[in-house]
């Protein structure tokens, strides 16, 4: 969101008096020299409570985070937490202050560099086996590709043949305000998986989408046979 947005966002948040939770979990998983505007929460900390995990950065089992806001609000929900849920592993949290009080940004950069690769993999895969018949965007941080198919494709029917195939996406209506207009948008994930795994998926996925739409026309495993076959 570019700063001048951001400026908005926070004059209306004040303008009817409600405060804006701002979840930055991936905000640490960025390379290609991306820099972006200041968080919501440096701009008014009255106003923002920011969000952080370390479930992302060193283990999705820990299931540990951080908040950062002004201590009124803070301390309201600190009561809710202690009343109602249970209390966060004290374990957890001293593993994760003792390693990252000394590792944390070699610790984030090597695993940067990791998903950049993955990614570059993924959008390799995907431009070998549809072509032109996807806009993929390229982040420069995160764990998802987003990509468009044609506007005749659905993506919200390609869900069940992809999961009888062994594939699991995000469709980009899930993920929208106006579901419609999303409808031939999707978003890949490449942190767990490896380049052997997204290689074959991408592929395989693309066979369910010339199955269910014939797109892409002709799909990059099938030209590969062809070509093995005529050689």
């Amino acid at each position: 969101m570019p700063l001048d947005r951001r400026h908005q966002l926070l004059g209306l948040a004040r303008d009817y008096g409600v405060p804006i939770f701002e979840d930055e979990c991936y905000s640490d998983l960025t390379w290609g020299g991306m820099q972006a505007p200041p968080a919501l929460y440096s701009l008014d900390p009255q106003r923002v409570i920011h969000i952080g995990s370390f479930s992302k950065t060193l283990s999705p089992a820990l299931r540990l985070g951080y908040v950062l806001c002004d201590w009124e609000f803070m301390s309201r929900m600190i009561a809710i937490k202690t009343e109602r849920f249970s209390h966060t592993g004290a374990l957890e949290q001293m593993v994760v202050a003792e390693y990252f009080s000394k590792h944390f940004q070699p610790h984030v950069d090597k695993l940067a560099g990791t998903l950049k690769e993955k990614l570059d993999t993924m959008v390799e895969a995907v431009e070998r086996e549809f072509g032109t018949a996807v806009e993929p965007w390229l982040p420069k941080g995160g764990i998802y590709l987003w990509m468009k198919l044609p506007d005749q494709v659905d993506v919200r029917k390609l869900v069940q043949p992809a999961l009888k195939a062994g594939i699991a996406f995000n469709p980009g209506p899930e993920w929208a305000v106006d579901g419609n207009a999303a409808k031939s948008r999707l978003r890949l994930c490449f942190a767990l998986t490896t380049k052997e795994e997204i290689r074959d998926g991408v592929a395989a996925f693309a066979k369910v989408c010339y199955e269910e739409f014939g797109i892409p026309e002709q799909s990059g495993n099938v030209r590969h046979t062809a070509s093995r076959a005529s050689s």
